[in-house]
């Protein structure tokens, strides 16, 4: 081995998981980071760690240059770029090969021919791959897009030809709405990647998703660590992975895995990654889809059913050592699952959430990477991804069962999280079946994701919690009175009232216990009650609850055994200033729904403009979100330009409404 000191151009768990390889291997670990992460867990890990920049990627994680002379400074031999970032930046690999520096990853030439899926898809026919039908040509003209769309047939898949993630993807079932989606994946593009360049494809709507692991050494070995099925996925991201893919036919099985391998050795590939297929239950066909060239997010089901190190065999064959492992070593046993934790809403289009994450503790009897922790900020910046709970087990049954009790029993309060979205999924009937398909999620909740209604005794618990926890220690009588007030609606005395929902509620104490009730509901009686640092402990109707609890201001998290619940429990005052925030808005203005970057204006102001066009493109945790105009108007002012960080609600345009005739 000749690398001695590894310098991982990344962040967050990703940085943490490559660090403890590294570590057991004997390589001296080098961190990097941006001002937002000065006080990461990864900063800490590490045996050295260097600032880098200032929040934003631009300035900090995608800098190239910047990192390789940070890699240089502290006597690095290499560069693990995790993934992400400049993972699959040919530029950057080539760039630390010139420096003197091993990328650990492959070689320069390999990540630009299969980083553009044109490319890819070309050699893949070359190979002998089955690819999806569709158009790569260099006309990129929306007539021939669109005359090549009605060849090809709908439904559509408009696909960015440097993208992932994606991004500068659409679907479309009407030839009508073509032009519409070229634009938009175009502009996406462009913004996302630097390249508007697309490509077409033939959208299989109950499509699997299927991706082989494959490694490979400068001594010539390519093998399989076996596949994985990513087929749960939403606005085209994966959520939940699994390995080996259910209900996959041997016969089947084995032509993915060798074709797989027949492309990997057909370009000379070294070190580790990953070929995506797409497989067409109905028919049984499977198609080509890209290669990613790196380390992939999933790649732990992959560890927990092969026993592999995957890092290690990317750091060994980066360091122009054999993989050490042949095909005839390797063997599937068991089953993972793998559920990423995101910061986000799912039930409001998933839209990004931030803030401090004020309690964490990872679940047992799983692995989780995670890159957070209690205290952490989660910023804007960066991707919504927490955590990755991964659940091994004998068989499938096993497996799942191991990772709902353990993201039941996760605890990650702050921001709002998709543990509640992921709960629901695993018990899907269909995912339990291994029926699943890249459209399922839709399936599931065609009107969106709902998470559970707290009920009457859920939101009296979330009450009483809110007024002990923020009870002051009282220091004379009139210190301790708090919310309380001495006559209350109906006469009651010593009431202290909050308000859910706009409705008051009355709090009180009683010889027994506690009592809280809200207008047209039975009243809930609480005894035996005891508050302990982010726990309430109390005896309803004879039956002992033990609830673990988060007040930050008027918002109360609960973790109870019906799960997880976001209750706003508000002060008169409190309520009132909602209300007038709430009265204050109009229907003619765009706000922000997260904080994020304004990435592109798509009008100027004075430009008339029909309800639902496309106006501002922001862009928040590595996702774009396009708004629409709330009205017909006239776009009369846009207080952000492009480059300009807002928060949540901050106003991006304004109108004056003007009913335009057709």
């Amino acid at each position: 081995m000749t690398i001695r000191t590894l310098l991982i151009a990344n962040r967050g768990e990703i940085a943490r998981r490559v660090i403890r390889t590294a570590r057991a291997m004997g390589i001296r670990t080098v961190a990097v980071y941006s001002d937002a992460d000065r006080d990461a867990p990864h900063v800490r890990e590490a045996d050295a760690a260097y600032r880098i920049g200032p929040a934003e990627a631009t300035h900090s994680y995608l800098d190239g240059t910047g990192i390789i002379e940070t890699a240089l400074k502290a006597g690095a031999d290499a560069v693990h770029p995790g993934y992400g970032f400049l993972s699959e930046n040919a530029g950057f690999a080539q760039a630390c090969a010139t420096a003197g520096l091993r990328f650990v990853g492959p070689p320069a030439d390999v990540i630009r021919l299969m980083g553009s899926k044109i490319e890819a898809k070309s050699r893949a026919v070359a190979a002998g791959v089955p690819v999806v039908p569709g158009y790569d040509g260099a006309d990129q003209s929306d007539e021939t897009l669109c005359a090549q769309g009605e060849k090809i047939g709908f439904p559509l898949l408009v696909k960015a030809s440097a993208g992932g993630g994606g991004r500068g993807m659409r679907v479309v079932s009407d030839p009508g709405d073509l032009r519409a989606a070229l634009a938009a994946a175009r502009s996406e593009a462009q913004a996302g990647f630097g390249d508007p360049t697309l490509l077409l494809e033939r959208y299989v709507p109950r499509a699997r998703h299927i991706e082989v692991q494959v490694l490979g050494d400068a001594h010539g070995n390519v093998i399989h660590a076996f596949e994985r099925d990513c087929s749960l996925q939403r606005n085209h991201q994966k959520v939940i992975e699994e390995a080996p893919a259910p209900h996959l036919p041997a016969p089947l099985r084995h032509e993915i895995l060798t074709s797989a391998v027949q492309l990997a050795r057909a370009i000379g590939y070294e070190n580790a990654g990953t070929v995506e297929y797409l497989l067409d239950d109905d028919s049984g066909e499977f198609f080509f889809l890209e290669m990613n060239t790196r380390l992939q997010v999933e790649h732990p089901v992959t560890e927990a059913v092969t026993g592999l190190d995957l890092v290690e065999c990317q750091i060994r064959a980066a360091a122009g050592a054999p993989l050490g492992v042949h095909q005839d070593d390797i063997a599937c046993r068991g089953w993972a699952i793998e559920a990423r934790v995101a910061a986000e809403d799912p039930a409001a289009g998933y839209c990004p959430e931030t803030g401090i994450i004020t309690a964490y503790c990872a679940p047992e009897g799983c692995r989780t990477d995670s890159g957070v922790e209690t205290g952490s900020v989660v910023s804007h910046h960066y991707d919504s991804m927490l955590a990755k709970v991964i659940a091994h087990g004998a068989d499938r049954p096993a497996a799942i069962a191991r990772l709902a009790a353990g993201l039941s029993r996760m605890r990650l309060d702050g921001p709002g999280t998709n543990l509640g979205f992921l709960c629901d999924l695993l018990a899907a009937p269909t995912f339990r079946q291994g029926r699943h398909h890249t459209a399922t999620i839709a399936a599931l909740f065609p009107d969106g994701w709902c998470p559970p209604a707290a009920d009457a005794a859920v939101r009296a618990t979330a009450v009483l919690a809110r007024y002990l926890s923020q009870r002051p220690r009282p220091v004379s009588p009139w210190h301790g009175i708090g919310a309380w007030r001495s006559v209350s609606p109906g006469g009651r005395q010593g009431a202290a009232v909050y308000y859910l929902d706009h409705r008051p509620v009355e709090i009180r104490e009683t010889p027994g216990g506690w009592e809280v009730a809200q207008s047209g509901e039975a009243r809930q009686r609480f005894a035996h009650v005891s508050l302990g640092p982010g726990r309430i402990v109390h005896e309803q109707d004879g039956q002992r609850h033990a609830v673990d609890y988060a007040v930050r201001g008027a918002d109360v998290t609960l973790h109870t055994d019906a799960g997880r619940f976001a209750i706003r429990v508000e002060t008169g005052e409190e309520a009132f200033l909602t209300e007038t925030d709430h009265a204050t808005g109009t229907a003619n203005e765009i706000r922000a729904p997260m904080p994020g970057l304004v990435v592109d204006l798509l009008h100027a102001p004075g430009a008339t403009l029909r309800k639902g066009d496309p106006v501002v493109v922001i862009e928040a945790m590595k996702l774009m979100q396009t708004l629409v105009a709330p009205c017909d108007g006239v776009l009369s002012e846009t207080p952000h330009q492009p480059g300009e960080t807002v928060e949540k609600r901050s106003i991006l345009a304004v109108f004056l409404p003007e009913e335009i005739s057709p």
